[in-house]
C-alpha cells in the first residue's frame, strides 16, 4: 500500500503518514507533483491516461504523481515520468514554478516545468498507465489548462502564466 507523508499548512512533514485514500483531518495535506514537459520548439508533451485510471480515465493530461513517504516532489517526478513514459530525466533540470494548496482535497501540488527535447516514437508507454502520447503547441496547451475545471483556479492561473511566458518568447 502506498504511503504518503502528512504535511501541515506550511508544507512541513508532521512525522505522520497516511495510505492512499485515507481521510485527512483539517490542516493535514499530502503532496502531489506535476510536470509540464516542453521542447525547444515550445511543444508540450501530453499523455493519454489509461481508461482504467480512477482520475481522468482516457483523458489527455500532463505528467503527475503522488509524492511517496520520504520522497521529495522532484524525486517523485523523476520516478513518475520514467514509469509513465520511459523518459529518464535529471532531477536538477526540473524548474519549480510554484505550490498550490487545494483545500477541498487536502492536497498540495508542486508544479514543475521541464524543457527537454523528446522523441514521441522513443517513449515507452505502459498500457496500465498511458495509452498514447502527443505534442501540442503553446496555444493548445494553454487552452487545455484553461479548461481544467477539475483543478483549482489558482493552479490554472499559475500554469497559464508560465505557458504565456513561453508564448512571448517565440
Amino acid at each position: 500500500m502506498e504511503q504518503f507523508d502528512i504535511l501541515d499548512i506550511d508544507g512541513t512533514p508532521t512525522g505522520l503518514t497516511a495510505s492512499r485514500g485515507a481521510k485527512l483531518a483539517d490542516g493535514q495535506y499530502y503532496l502531489g507533483s506535476h510536470t509540464y514537459i516542453y521542447n525547444s520548439s515550445n511543444e508540450f508533451l501530453l499523455q493519454q491516461r489509461a481508461y482504467t485510471k480512477a482520475f481522468l480515465p482516457g483523458g489527455w493530461d500532463i505528467h503527475m504523481g503522488h509524492v511517496m513517504a520520504g520522497e521529495t516532489s522532484k524525486a517523485s517526478m523523476v520516478r513518475e515520468i520514467e514509469e509513465e513514459i520511459g523518459l529518464i530525466i535529471p532531477e536538477d533540470e526540473l524548474t519549480f514554478v510554484g505550490r498550490v494548496i487545494w483545500e477541498q482535497y487536502h492536497h498540495m501540488i508542486d508544479v514543475y516545468f521541464l524543457k527537454i527535447d523528446f522523441d514521441i516514437k522513443k517513449l515507452t508507454l505502459p498500457p496500465e498507465e498511458v495509452i498514447e502520447a502527443k505534442s501540442v503547441c503553446v496555444d493548445e496547451m494553454l487552452a487545455l489548462v484553461e479548461n481544467m475545471d477539475y483543478r483549482p483556479v489558482e493552479y490554472r492561473r499559475l500554469v497559464a502564466g508560465e505557458i504565456c511566458k513561453l508564448r512571448c518568447s517565440i
